[in-house]
């Protein structure tokens, strides 16, 4: 199966625990996907044909490694209505086979509090069935590879990000005066920079209400508003 690519889910990834109603300990997570993600067809595709391969039968359990976000944790005292719609993807590894966790460059992260629920994560799991218990089909996790990407969702620990800890301390570690509050309206556009690709930005609060229709009629580019922190490029579609 290809790597998936989504947002990370209660990563236990650097020391295995004990799953509730479980009793041996594995490393595990969760991805979460959008309804309209392509990977999503992708899955359930091999989740069919794991069905067809288990051995020696066929599958006849009832658990799979893969279902709607709401099915899994509707009810739960974690559930996030943000998700709703959304599909889920659970994976495991045995605590003799731990998961390798790298970052963009394949340098391995060894800091578990890089790893977060909320981020953005490519992860190499397989699928397969099995007839151990009830049976099911379950996710085999083999490893993962953390990004920079901004979350979607921002981060779903509620701990606040780097940038939102440190935003007054400048590179001397001396604490800074916050910027200035943007003007009510829009300012003139500064002078024309080289044209940014095509795409509907995310407006940050440095747009102070203002809405990317706003900005770019007051003749603003889609570059000046990123250089300027006014707005961002969605990371994640």
């Amino acid at each position: 199966m290809p790597t998936i690519k989504g947002i990370s889910t209660f990563p236990t990834l650097f020391t295995p625990k004990v799953a509730k109603g479980a009793t041996e300990p594995k490393f595990s997570m969760g991805v979460l996907l959008p309804p309209t993600d392509p990977q999503v067809a992708v899955i359930q595709a091999e989740v069919e044909a794991a069905k067809l391969n288990t051995f020696p039968n066929g599958y006849t359990g009832s658990d799979e490694c893969f279902s709607l976000y709401d099915v899994k944790y509707a009810g739960k005292d974690y559930y996030d209505p943000r998700f709703s719609g959304w599909y889920l993807f659970t994976c495991s590894a045995k605590q003799d086979d731990r998961p390798v966790v790298v970052d963009m460059n394949r340098q391995p992260v060894i800091d578990p509090s890089k790893v977060f629920s909320g981020m953005v994560v490519h992860v190499s799991a397989g699928i397969s069935g099995y007839t151990k218990g009830k049976g099911g089909i379950g996710g085999w996790l083999n490893g993962v590879m953390i990004t920079e990407e901004e979350p979607p969702m921002g981060r779903l620990d509620g701990k606040p990000s780097v940038d939102q800890m440190f935003a007054g301390v400048n590179g001397t570690g001396q604490t800074t005066s916050p910027p200035a509050a943007p003007p009510a309206a829009p300012p003139a556009a500064p002078p024309a920079a080289p044209p940014a690709a095509p795409v509907q930005l995310i407006m940050t609060a440095a747009a102070n209400g203002m809405t990317y229709d706003q900005y770019k009629t007051a003749g603003w580019t889609d570059q000046q508003m990123i250089d300027n922190g006014i707005a961002q490029k969605p990371s994640f579609g």
